[in-house]
């Protein structure tokens, strides 16, 4: 089958881990052509502002048929219409239309949303009650800082300390390790997706591809 060789730009480590997830969901379901990453990507930039400022080399690879997959979280930001608009210069009364070869997601709003969103095996994996976890993940101001919150109330082995950050750090040191583990070995797209509409876009995006 015919492969797309695509560059790939992500903020961190879990979300390269679910952006490879959701190439594979494609391809397994792909008729006639096949996603893959260029050697050395996903790769983590440790932050939207360094997407951010890649937005213009994009649209320029994007201009020659060069494919790219990004995907970063909305954080604060109003909603992803709006993010897009401000990344990609695009005006109110414009229509958001990006070329074909650039899938660019946007996780609302945390990929933590995405994976608290398949709560039952999420729950096994952190070995917490399932009941702890918010049925509508989106609808969460700080995703990020809602499972750091459950852990630290509800886990009591070491390893749940270790995902708690110290000092002035955004996580724990094995956070990523423990979150990344989930995501290749449990979690499934198609069920988070029942209760994540962003995901459920993400999902539906992909499946379209590749463009015209």
């Amino acid at each position: 089958m015919p492969e797309i060789h695509c560059f790939s730009f992500v903020e961190d480590e879990p979300s390269a881990e679910v952006l490879k997830k959701l190439v594979q969901m494609q391809n397994a379901q792909a008729e006639s052509t096949w996603l893959r990453f260029r050697a050395g990507f996903p790769k983590v930039l440790g932050g939207y502002g360094q997407i951010k400022k890649r937005i213009p080399p994009l649209l320029e690879m994007a201009r020659n048929d060069l494919h790219s997959l990004i995907l970063t979280d909305l954080d604060q930001e109003e909603c992803a219409p709006t993010l897009i608009r401000q990344w990609f210069a695009i005006r109110p009364a414009q229509p958001i239309e990006l070329p074909s070869s650039l899938f660019f997601r946007v996780a609302v709003r945390e990929v933590e949303a995405w994976l608290m969103a398949d709560r039952d095996r999420f729950a096994r994996h952190l070995r917490i009650p399932t009941a702890n976890f918010p049925r509508l993940p989106d609808e969460l101001q700080d995703p990020k800082r809602e499972l750091l919150g459950i852990i630290r109330r509800k886990g009591h082995t070491a390893w749940h300390r270790e995902m708690l950050p110290r000092g002035t750090a955004h996580i724990g040191p094995k956070y990523n390790e423990r979150i990344c583990d989930f995501i290749t070995r449990s979690w499934i797209p198609e069920i988070a997706a029942v209760n994540s509409p962003s995901l459920n876009r993400a999902i539906q995006a992909i499946l379209r591809l590749p463009g015209d």
